[in-house]
């Protein structure tokens, strides 16, 4: 079978993508990649499933074809226009003056930038973990919100940064006097 959609052709998501796919973002545009096969090489060229760059949100996997309108071909500059405003907004994001004049949006909906930001300071230099897996990230991330809440919610980003220093100079003592098993 030969796949319907190829690298740069813009997109629409489909508002319903089923039961099974609810939790992905839906009703938006997007640039394709290439097909599953081509990016991950699964050796099942017949799925007809894409990887995506979504505008605003990066690139994502498994978009069946049925689940894609054609908009237009061709349209990979307008990916690195996307790119390009995604980049800004991650470093206005991640920046932890922004963060902390912006604790109440943060707590609502953080940036993955700014939980970078903060778990950094907090010497968690990979939400992901060693495998990548989502549920490790959400768990960093509601971790790290939980530890930067009281900051954030004050605004007080000089005591954050007291915090984390003290933090990471008493690391060594924490896990001498933390239980184990």
């Amino acid at each position: 079978m030969k796949q319907k959609f190829h690298n740069g052709d813009l997109v629409r998501i489909s508002k319903d993508l089923g039961a099974t796919m609810k939790h992905f973002t839906n009703d938006c545009e997007a640039i394709v990649i290439g097909s599953y096969d081509e990016q991950y090489g699964s050796g099942n060229a017949e799925t007809h499933e894409y990887s995506l760059h979504l505008k605003g949100r990066g690139h994502c996997s498994w978009y069946h074809e049925d689940q894609l309108t054609l908009i237009e071909t061709g349209r990979r500059d307008l990916m690195d226009e996307w790119k390009a405003a995604e980049e800004r907004e991650a470093t206005e994001k991640g920046d932890l003056d922004w963060i902390f004049s912006h604790g109440d949006e943060v707590l609502k909906s953080a940036h993955g930038a700014t939980l970078a930001t903060l778990g950094a300071c907090l010497g968690c230099d990979n939400l992901w973990g060693s495998r990548g897996e989502g549920i490790t990230y959400y768990s960093n991330a509601m971790r790290i919100l939980e530890i930067a809440g009281p900051f954030l919610r004050i605004g007080d980003r000089a005591l954050w940064d007291e915090y984390c220093r003290d933090r990471r100079d008493n690391k060594e003592k924490y896990y001498e006097t933390t239980p184990t098993g």
